[in-house]
């Protein structure tokens, strides 16, 4: 207990002290290729869900993190999750503008002592849920849009999980973008490449219409279009392809066929013709406009031989009947994993885990 309260401490301090004014980051040759995005090769952050994506004044929203380390499947490794809000209508609606704000509120914990207030600060092992409030003010304390448009505030999140600790790292003094005020270190020290620590944020919007969004409606998930159980004993079982993970990244010089004699696969969402709601106030051309709702599959096994990343419903031509994508399953025998995350450009997002044995 007393070395998290002197971490904490120092978090805080080190935070408060940091003048945050630039932005972070938001998945040829003979040798192999570059894994692709899609694979889940380290510790992955695949989704973090709102469960109001656009809230009203004074709501409690609700955040769910969906992550998934696949750097050793044979090893689970203990991930520390480090939520911060707190932070409306930064200066610009830029997320860097948050910092500020933030730092401000850090100063005042390190100074003052006690628990941080509900739905400010979370810092823990296994926190994949965070709840912050919005505040009665976040509309009107900020004037209207000049020329019309809808008149809203914004809400940032910002989130962290590391496979190991987080601990607070200073600055480059000279404001350059790319990093939080905190990294992920090992037990020794040392500090934690991308594959262990996944920092990013999302955000919340409240309009004065009252307007809505809810998350993308999703059934389920097919293998060669056949839904995928949930009940892992009942879950489809596909031949190992014998292209080996070397042959599948090989480009250039003397690569032949990454996928020879491998079965294809189609991997595929089950969701509603109307999945996509109206996107209030927006028009195009004197008609109303939708919502855009797209997939983006991925997996810790095989790979998606045409890309992973699918639209479901354009804002204009609406639903789209085809929308599944290739998969060619490992060499290697086992349990593998298939992810579809659906989201929708308004903020609203739908994680689905199924998975698949490979004999």
């Amino acid at each position: 207990m007393k070395h998290q309260r002197s971490f904490r401490r120092l978090l805080l301090g080190t935070l408060a002290a940091a003048v945050l004014a630039a932005p972070i980051a938001s998945t040829s040759g003979c040798s192999p290729g570059n894994i692709p995005s899609n694979k889940i090769k380290g510790l992955r952050i695949l989704a973090v869900t709102a469960d109001k994506p656009y809230a009203q004044p004074g709501d409690e929203v609700r955040f769910k993190m969906v992550l998934q380390d696949g750097l050793d499947p044979e090893e689970e490794r203990p991930v520390q999750i480090l939520w911060l809000g707190g932070c409306f209508n930064p200066p610009g609606e830029l997320y860097y503008g948050c910092f500020p704000q933030l730092a401000k509120v850090f100063q005042d914990l390190a100074q003052g002592g006690g628990p941080p207030p509900p739905g400010l600060i979370s810092l823990g092992v296994g926190l994949d849920e965070f709840a912050t409030t919005l505040p009665e003010e976040i509309i009107t304390s900020r004037p209207p849009p000049e020329g019309g448009g809808p008149w809203y505030g914004i809400g940032y999140v910002f989130f962290a999980a590391c496979a190991g600790e987080i601990r607070p790292v200073e600055l480059d003094p000279g404001g350059n973008a790319g990093f939080f005020p905190f990294a992920c270190f090992d037990e020794q020290g040392n500090r934690l490449p991308a594959d262990s620590f996944v920092p990013g944020y999302t955000q919340v919007y409240a309009f004065d219409d009252e307007r809505t969004n809810a998350n993308p409606v999703v059934n389920g998930v097919l293998l060669d279009g056949e839904p995928i159980s949930e009940d892992i004993a009942e879950i489809p079982t596909v031949k190992a392809c014998p292209s080996t993970e070397d042959e599948r990244r090989a480009v250039g010089c003397f690569a032949g066929d990454a996928y020879e004699g491998c079965e294809v696969h189609t991997i595929d969402v089950d969701v509603p013709k109307d999945v996509a709601e109206v996107d209030p106030g927006e028009m195009v051309n004197g008609k109303q406009i939708f919502e855009a709702i797209w997939v983006n599959f991925l997996t810790d096994g095989g790979d998606y031989t045409e890309g992973a990343l699918s639209l479901i419903s354009g804002v204009t031509e609406g639903y789209k009947d085809d929308h599944e994508v290739k998969w060619v399953a490992p060499n290697e025998p086992g349990l593998y994993t298939i992810w579809a995350v659906v989201r929708d450009s308004r903020g609203g997002a739908t994680p689905v885990r199924r998975f698949v044995r490979v004999e």
